[in-house]
Protein backbone atom coordinates (compact mmCIF):
# COMPACT_ATOMS: atom_id res chain seq x y z
CA UNK A 1 0.00 0.00 0.00
CA UNK A 2 1.24 3.47 -1.14
CA UNK A 3 1.30 6.34 1.73
CA UNK A 4 2.86 9.39 2.42
CA UNK A 5 4.60 11.99 0.50
CA UNK A 6 8.36 11.86 -0.23
CA UNK A 7 10.30 14.46 -1.49
CA UNK A 8 13.74 13.62 -3.68
CA UNK A 9 16.27 13.51 -1.88
CA UNK A 10 19.87 15.98 -2.07
CA UNK A 11 21.68 13.09 -3.31
CA UNK A 12 19.50 12.38 -6.19
CA UNK A 13 18.04 15.60 -6.77
CA UNK A 14 19.60 15.67 -10.37
CA UNK A 15 17.82 12.89 -11.61
CA UNK A 16 14.35 14.05 -12.46
CA UNK A 17 13.08 11.05 -13.75
CA UNK A 18 12.96 9.25 -10.56
CA UNK A 19 10.13 11.88 -9.46
CA UNK A 20 7.16 9.37 -9.20
CA UNK A 21 9.23 6.35 -8.47
CA UNK A 22 7.93 4.19 -5.71
CA UNK A 23 10.45 3.07 -2.59
CA UNK A 24 10.30 1.02 0.25
CA UNK A 25 11.61 3.07 3.20
CA UNK A 26 12.26 1.27 6.74
CA UNK A 27 13.75 3.34 9.81
CA UNK A 28 16.81 1.45 11.70
CA UNK A 29 16.15 1.74 15.27
CA UNK A 30 14.55 -1.87 15.88
CA UNK A 31 13.01 -0.49 18.98
CA UNK A 32 10.70 1.43 17.36
CA UNK A 33 10.45 0.40 13.23
CA UNK A 34 9.29 -2.56 12.04
CA UNK A 35 10.95 -5.01 9.40
CA UNK A 36 8.54 -3.75 6.51
CA UNK A 37 8.62 -0.04 6.37
CA UNK A 38 6.31 1.91 4.50
CA UNK A 39 6.11 2.41 0.57
CA UNK A 40 5.60 5.63 -0.48
CA UNK A 41 6.07 7.49 -3.84
CA UNK A 42 8.89 10.67 -4.74
CA UNK A 43 6.32 13.42 -5.55
CA UNK A 44 8.77 16.32 -5.27
CA UNK A 45 11.81 17.50 -5.24
CA UNK A 46 12.73 18.91 -2.00
CA UNK A 47 15.54 19.65 0.98
CA UNK A 48 15.38 19.66 4.79
CA UNK A 49 18.75 19.72 6.42
CA UNK A 50 20.31 16.61 6.24
CA UNK A 51 17.80 14.19 5.45
CA UNK A 52 17.30 12.00 2.69
CA UNK A 53 13.21 12.09 2.94
CA UNK A 54 10.60 14.29 3.94
CA UNK A 55 7.89 12.06 4.91
CA UNK A 56 3.83 13.31 5.69
CA UNK A 57 3.44 12.76 9.70
CA UNK A 58 1.28 9.20 8.48
CA UNK A 59 3.83 7.93 6.20
CA UNK A 60 6.34 8.58 8.97
CA UNK A 61 4.00 6.78 11.96
CA UNK A 62 3.44 3.82 9.77
CA UNK A 63 7.01 2.91 9.59
CA UNK A 64 6.40 2.14 13.42
CA UNK A 65 6.10 -1.93 14.48
CA UNK A 66 2.92 -0.52 15.91
CA UNK A 67 0.05 3.04 16.33
CA UNK A 68 2.58 3.49 19.90
CA UNK A 69 5.98 2.67 18.30
CA UNK A 70 4.57 5.10 15.32
CA UNK A 71 3.72 7.76 17.41
CA UNK A 72 7.28 7.79 19.31
CA UNK A 73 8.96 8.02 15.75
CA UNK A 74 7.10 11.70 14.99
CA UNK A 75 8.17 12.25 18.46
CA UNK A 76 11.77 12.08 17.45
CA UNK A 77 11.38 13.71 14.09
CA UNK A 78 14.75 12.40 12.44
CA UNK A 79 15.36 8.71 12.00
CA UNK A 80 18.04 7.09 10.71
CA UNK A 81 16.68 5.01 7.26
CA UNK A 82 17.34 2.85 4.29
CA UNK A 83 15.40 2.34 1.05
CA UNK A 84 15.01 0.86 -1.89
CA UNK A 85 13.02 1.17 -5.21
CA UNK A 86 10.12 -1.29 -5.81
CA UNK A 87 7.75 -1.82 -8.21
CA UNK A 88 4.60 -0.66 -8.24
CA UNK A 89 0.94 -2.05 -8.45
CA UNK A 90 -2.01 -0.61 -9.16
CA UNK A 91 -4.47 -3.86 -10.30
CA UNK A 92 -6.99 -2.86 -13.09
CA UNK A 93 -5.75 0.47 -13.82
CA UNK A 94 -4.79 1.67 -16.92
CA UNK A 95 -2.25 4.70 -16.94
CA UNK A 96 -4.09 7.94 -16.57
CA UNK A 97 -2.84 11.52 -17.94
CA UNK A 98 -4.04 14.19 -15.57
CA UNK A 99 -4.29 17.71 -17.41
CA UNK A 100 -2.64 20.52 -15.12
CA UNK A 101 -4.80 23.42 -14.12
CA UNK A 102 -2.61 25.58 -15.47
CA UNK A 103 -2.82 24.08 -19.49
CA UNK A 104 -4.36 26.78 -22.20
CA UNK A 105 -3.96 26.53 -25.83
CA UNK A 106 -0.23 28.17 -25.09
CA UNK A 107 1.33 25.90 -22.18
CA UNK A 108 0.19 22.27 -21.99
CA UNK A 109 1.05 20.27 -18.72
CA UNK A 110 0.06 16.82 -17.22
CA UNK A 111 0.85 14.46 -14.78
CA UNK A 112 0.74 10.36 -15.50
CA UNK A 113 -0.78 8.58 -12.88
CA UNK A 114 -0.91 4.70 -12.18
CA UNK A 115 2.19 3.59 -14.02
CA UNK A 116 3.10 -0.09 -12.98
CA UNK A 117 6.67 -1.94 -12.72
CA UNK A 118 9.73 -2.00 -12.10
CA UNK A 119 10.97 0.72 -15.09
CA UNK A 120 11.37 4.49 -14.49
CA UNK A 121 9.19 7.09 -17.73
CA UNK A 122 12.76 9.03 -19.04
CA UNK A 123 11.02 10.74 -21.92
CA UNK A 124 7.62 12.01 -22.78
CA UNK A 125 6.43 13.04 -26.55
CA UNK A 126 3.43 14.79 -27.45
CA UNK A 127 2.52 14.30 -30.59
CA UNK A 128 -0.34 15.39 -33.18
CA UNK A 129 -2.22 12.62 -34.91
CA UNK A 130 -2.81 14.25 -38.07
CA UNK A 131 0.94 14.31 -38.83
CA UNK A 132 2.56 13.27 -36.67
CA UNK A 133 4.79 16.29 -35.64
CA UNK A 134 5.48 15.28 -31.91
CA UNK A 135 7.47 17.89 -29.39
CA UNK A 136 9.83 16.79 -26.45
CA UNK A 137 7.98 17.50 -22.89
CA UNK A 138 9.79 18.62 -20.02
CA UNK A 139 9.58 17.84 -16.58
CA UNK A 140 8.31 21.00 -15.56
CA UNK A 141 7.67 20.40 -11.55
CA UNK A 142 7.04 17.03 -9.28
CA UNK A 143 5.92 14.77 -11.30
CA UNK A 144 4.44 16.96 -14.31
CA UNK A 145 5.42 16.82 -18.27
CA UNK A 146 5.11 20.25 -20.09
CA UNK A 147 5.60 22.11 -23.06
CA UNK A 148 5.08 25.24 -24.33
CA UNK A 149 3.52 26.07 -27.42
CA UNK A 150 1.80 22.49 -27.59
CA UNK A 151 0.83 20.72 -30.81
CA UNK A 152 -3.13 20.82 -31.94
CA UNK A 153 -5.60 18.18 -32.19
CA UNK A 154 -6.67 14.92 -30.96
CA UNK A 155 -2.89 14.36 -29.07
CA UNK A 156 -0.68 10.94 -28.74
CA UNK A 157 1.64 10.84 -26.13
CA UNK A 158 4.58 8.60 -26.32
CA UNK A 159 6.74 7.91 -22.98
CA UNK A 160 10.23 6.34 -22.98
CA UNK A 161 10.53 3.45 -20.50
CA UNK A 162 13.67 2.74 -18.79
CA UNK A 163 15.88 0.61 -16.31
CA UNK A 164 13.98 -2.54 -15.13
CA UNK A 165 15.21 -5.88 -14.52
CA UNK A 166 16.74 -6.05 -18.70
CA UNK A 167 17.88 -2.02 -18.41
CA UNK A 168 16.46 -1.52 -21.75
CA UNK A 169 14.51 1.93 -23.16
CA UNK A 170 11.16 0.76 -24.80
CA UNK A 171 8.93 4.19 -26.15
CA UNK A 172 5.24 3.07 -25.29
CA UNK A 173 2.05 4.50 -27.81
CA UNK A 174 -1.40 4.40 -25.54
CA UNK A 175 -4.58 3.37 -28.32
CA UNK A 176 -6.33 6.12 -26.68
CA UNK A 177 -5.65 9.94 -27.45
CA UNK A 178 -6.20 13.16 -25.27
CA UNK A 179 -9.06 14.50 -27.19
CA UNK A 180 -8.75 17.94 -29.17
CA UNK A 181 -11.10 19.37 -27.41
CA UNK A 182 -9.71 18.41 -23.77
CA UNK A 183 -10.08 20.93 -20.66
CA UNK A 184 -7.80 21.88 -17.87
CA UNK A 185 -8.29 19.52 -14.26
CA UNK A 186 -9.55 16.61 -16.78
CA UNK A 187 -8.61 13.11 -16.48
CA UNK A 188 -7.90 11.01 -19.73
CA UNK A 189 -7.68 6.76 -19.62
CA UNK A 190 -4.69 5.74 -21.70
CA UNK A 191 -5.90 2.66 -22.60
CA UNK A 192 -3.08 0.51 -21.45
CA UNK A 193 -1.14 -0.55 -18.10
CA UNK A 194 2.85 -0.89 -18.15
Amino acid sequence: MLSGLLLLPPLLRSSRHLLAVPRQVRCTDAKYCSTDGVTIVITDLGASGNTDFILSQHAFARMGQNADAGASLVSLGVVGIEYRRVSCSYPNKNITFKIDQSSNLYYFAFQIWYQQGNKDITAVQLCETDNLTCKLLERSHGAVWAVASPPRGPLSVRMLLSGGVDGDETWVVPPNNIPQNWTAGDIYDSGIQV
